[in-house]
């Protein structure tokens, strides 16, 4: 075998390429193993065949034209040169393929063309990725919404989008190309990321998360940065892609703003004045700091008549002047009308006369300024470093509260007062237990016709004998189940008590000495708890007129549709209202033509002045009005016989008092309903039912 046979064999059989020889008919000649591969055919199966059955039918059609017009014209556009084309295999099947046509002629023969056949399969589809993975590159660096910024080392920016160079410069225009990346930011966000970009040169954390702010010609931007360290055949940079945060910053401000600060006078609230002045170090310094608790009085008289925003108003004055004062050192509103003040106490003055001397301050700048009639109360103690800030806080309030329950300016906080707060506390818990257990026992005050002598009628009253306390007065209790929010609770309780006592001593009660109940304004604007009033009476099988209603001033101060219909809804089940210490509260006299009463109780401090003349001018104008509407009159507090006598020839129909007789367990009542007929001999009324 010839030395240029094998060697054409061995090129022609491991070309990684497919060769296609063609005789000048078009008809193939050879058809190398590569081409079979390529194709899918094997060789025996296209020799002698046309090579347009490796063509799409598009082009096999005019092969046989085209092969024809270049041997006879010598002119052809695909000779010794490649292009790109669309080839078919044997399954039919399109791809692209590069082919390159070359020309062999020999002697006395017609010239054959050799193919060479490339697939660009493989190279198509990477281009595509190419272009893909650019696209999507060019749509991401053009984002509006994402900043992306090149830069070496230093901070020099290479490349930077245009939504980055908009938010710099302020316009569409792109960047100068010679600006930092630092120049950018506010001096806060520079000092922080000079830091990291040392980091970064240092070999330091690749990657990481940093919030900057951006200085912009308008306003300044906050963004978060995604920033990472990255070495390509330029060197290393930093690539770095950023977001605008402002909207979450503001909100975060906001959310901050309303955990930590009042919405109204725009003062820390206390848990961020305790974090403020946990952080002092007061044992080193041995400051002494003053803890104030100062309250305006009558807020919420100032709500009912000035309403929401003229209070608000004033607040935010008080805030004003509490920040203006260089005295202070800290200060919150606690609720309401209350503050906390903290004075930073100067070395060497005495604490007892600077710290009410500042208040007194403090007061007359309120008093001036913000306009507000009510007094204001106060209360301090000094920080004790051994004890929590907590401590101080509670302990002020303790003061206040006792100045403001015995009409001090002005107190310090003492062991009595902490006395005072402890059984108070003590008192709140056993209220709790007491209404649990039923230890709160209801007595009877007998009420007293002034013209017969005869007892009339009773008042029901609670008592209270604690096995740890001792007696608890009732003023105690009903303060202390209105600070519970217990005075519905206590209400329906003294109703329910009182009904059962008279149940079991129906020899003692009837219709013709009715029972008063006393209910708080609360309930008695409340329909369910007059509807339970007289669900209890049916229950027990008693009737309606065995029981008086007390109500005091504040419970008809307004009266609206509510209030009216509770009181009809009494007078229909034939259930008398007793207007209670009339005088002492928000009197108006247009009030006792408004509702459907039946009797009008005097306060037994109109009664104390009955001997004086402006006294007893007093009630007689009192006594007079309620008659002329028809109106029963009964005094409390009736002491001795010269007030009994006096009240008698006012006119005055009833009385009860310790001239008479204490409030009584309902089993001693019928002992001392005897020893009272024995006095007065003609009391004979029935006390049946």
């Amino acid at each position: 075998m010839p030395q240029e046979s094998i060697l054409y064999k061995a090129l022609f059989n491991s070309a990684a390429d497919g060769i296609i020889i063609l005789n000048h008919k078009g008809l193939i000649q050879a058809f190398s193993p590569a081409a079979e591969a390529l194709f899918g055919y094997c060789a025996d199966e296209v020799l002698d065949q046309n090579v347009s059955m490796l063509m799409p039918e598009s082009v096999a059609k005019d092969h046989d034209h085209h092969l024809e017009q270049y041997l006879k014209t010598g002119q052809a556009a695909i000779i010794g040169r490649g292009r790109e084309v669309i080839a078919k295999r044997k399954d039919g099947s399109l791809f692209d393929m590069h082919l390159s046509v070359g020309r062999a002629d020999y002697a006395d023969q017609p010239p054959a063309f050799v193919g060479i056949c490339h697939d660009l399969t493989q190279y198509k589809e990477t281009l595509h990725n190419f272009e893909r993975v650019d696209m999507r590159y060019r749509s991401v660096f053009d984002s509006q919404g994402l900043y992306i910024v090149r830069m070496q080392l230093s901070g020099d920016i290479m490349l930077a989008n245009k939504t980055f160079a908009a938010l710099v410069t302020g316009e569409g225009k792109g960047l100068n190309g010679d600006e930092n990346f630092l120049q950018c930011l506010d001096d806060a966000s520079q000092e922080e990321f000079k830091t990291r970009l040392a980091f970064l040169a240092k070999g330091g954390e690749n990657e990481f998360k940093l919030p900057l702010t951006i200085r912009t010609p308008y306003q300044k931007t906050d963004v978060e940065w995604w920033i990472k360290r990255v070495t390509d055949l330029d060197g290393t940079h930093i690539q770095a892609v950023g977001i605008d945060i402002s909207e979450k910053v503001v909100a975060s401000n906001e959310a901050y703003f309303l955990k930590y600060f009042d919405d109204i006078t725009k003062l820390p609230k206390l848990e961020y004045v305790r974090k403020r002045f946990e952080a002092l170090d007061c044992d080193q310094d041995d400051q002494v700091y003053a803890f104030v608790q100062f309250e305006v009085s009558d807020y919420k008289r100032m709500i009912k008549l000035s309403g929401e925003n003229v209070v608000a108003s004033k607040l935010r004055k008080i805030s004003t002047i509490i920040e203006q004062n260089p005295a202070i050192e800290f200060a919150s509103r606690l609720i309401e009308g209350r503050f906390l003040v903290i004075y930073k106490i100067p070395e060497e003055v005495d604490v007892h006369e600077y710290v009410p001397s500042r208040i007194q301050h403090l007061r007359k700048l309120l008093n001036n300024q913000v306009v507000i009639s009510s007094e204001l109360d106060a209360g301090y103690t000094l920080y004790d470093p051994q004890y929590s800030f907590d401590h101080g806080v509670v302990r002020a309030k303790m003061a206040l509260a006792y100045a403001r329950e015995n009409e001090l300016a002005c107190c310090f906080y003492n062991q009595a007062i902490q006395r005072d707060y402890d059984r108070r506390k003590q008192v709140e818990r056993g209220v709790v237990r007491a209404l649990g257990y039923k230890d709160i026992a209801v007595h009877f005050q007998p009420k007293i016709n002034l013209q017969t002598g005869e007892v009339c009628g009773y008042e029901s009253l609670m008592r209270w004998h604690s096995e740890q306390l001792g007696y608890v007065s009732p003023l105690d209790i009903i303060k202390t189940v209105y600070e519970l929010d217990l005075v519905i609770d206590l209400d329906k309780y003294i109703i329910i008590q009182t009904l059962d006592a008279i149940q079991q001593h129906r020899e003692v009660f009837s219709a013709s000495t009715p029972v008063s109940i006393n209910m708080s304004a609360k309930s008695f604007a409340r329909r369910d708890v007059i509807e339970f009033l007289i669900l209890a009476l049916q229950e027990r099988d008693l009737p309606a007129e065995i029981i008086e209603v007390e109500v005091t001033e504040d419970a008809v101060l307004s009266i609206g549709d509510v209030v009216k219909a509770n009181a009809e809804l009494l007078q229909n089940h034939r259930i008398n209202i007793c207007l209670d210490d009339f005088g002492t509260g928000y009197s108006a006299l247009s009030y006792l033509g408004k509702l459907p009463l039946d009797n009008l109780k005097i306060d037994r401090l109109f009664i104390n002045e009955i001997k004086t003349h402006r006294g007893r001018v007093m009630l007689e104008a009192i006594i007079s009005i309620a008659k002329s509407l028809n109106l029963t009159v009964t005094a409390e507090g009736v002491e001795d016989q010269e007030q009994a006598k006096l009240l008698q020839e006012l006119g005055c129909d009833y009385a009860q008092g310790f001239l008479y007789a204490k409030a009584l367990a309902p089993e001693t009542l019928e002992s001392f309903l005897f020893e009272r007929a024995q006095m007065v001999p003609r009391m004979g009324a029935s006390r049946s039912f």
